[in-house]
């Protein structure tokens, strides 16, 4: 993550999946596409997971940004070949990423404002050293900016999305571990009172670590996934789907 938020970003806005497009074998699928192309597979061969859980809709805004706030990654781990047995369901690649578990040591306040989006991310122990959290928050309002500043064309529409992620992680005794992480991001489009559209993904995992001994340790999951789209229009002007 320290490398990617080093890279030259999109309108101010660091992006995990377009900075794994840069690495060899991995394509793009042309501007405003988050879908990546690893060594000739589709989008659809790819496997991204978020802490064990998978995300099956990675894109915001029509695909020119990613679900994943680089302010709450940790770790990415991009399989482009011998993938590991334990992320079956997918043939081209796997791209796990995690979440960062809070800072166990002291009270954290970080954010940004963008051209079009801002971010605010809050972490710190509640037992030092045992008991730790994060927050982090995402949301454009570029919308907002329009309506603010008198553009006709944004007076009756709407685009926008956020995102949402927590984790919190506590350590029970020398030999056990509980994590639980969740996230939910949604993107919402109205074009004047004749369409609307809202997509998102929602997340969690519980995990419990326990070690044995030095040569044995368990990691037991609960894990939660869901996609949800919506296509509203009207019936006086065609059917409606949802």
């Amino acid at each position: 993550m320290k490398m990617i938020q080093k890279l030259p970003s999109f309108m101010g806005e660091v992006d995990v999946i377009k900075s794994i497009q840069l690495l060899p074998g991995i394509q793009s699928g042309g501007e405003g596409s988050s879908g990546l192309y690893v060594r000739g597979g589709g989008p659809d061969e790819n496997l991204m997971v978020l802490d064990e859980a998978p995300v099956y809709n990675a894109s915001h805004m029509l695909g020119f940004f990613s679900v994943f706030n680089s302010d709450a990654i940790k770790d990415i781990q991009v399989y482009k070949g011998g993938i590991p047995a334990e992320y079956g369901g997918k043939i081209s690649s796997v791209i796990d990423i995690r979440m960062n578990d809070g800072n166990s040591q002291q009270f954290n306040v970080t954010g940004g404002i963008g051209n079009i989006s801002s971010r605010l991310t809050v972490q710190g122990p509640v037992i030092k050293d045992k008991w730790s959290y994060i927050l982090s928050g995402r949301r454009t309002y570029a919308n907002l900016i329009g309506k603010i500043a008198g553009i006709e064309q944004l007076k009756n529409n709407s685009l926008y999305f956020y995102d949402l992620n927590g984790k919190t992680n506590i350590q029970l005794g020398k030999k056990d571990r509980i994590y639980l992480s969740a996230y939910t991001g949604d993107d919402y489009f109205s074009f004047g009172e004749s369409m609307y559209m809202r997509w998102g993904n929602i997340t969690g995992t519980l995990r419990w670590s326990h070690v044995f001994g030095e040569k044995l340790f368990s990691n037991t999951s609960l894990i939660y996934s869901n996609y949800d789209y919506n296509l509203v229009v009207p019936e006086n002007t065609s059917s409606q789907f949802d």
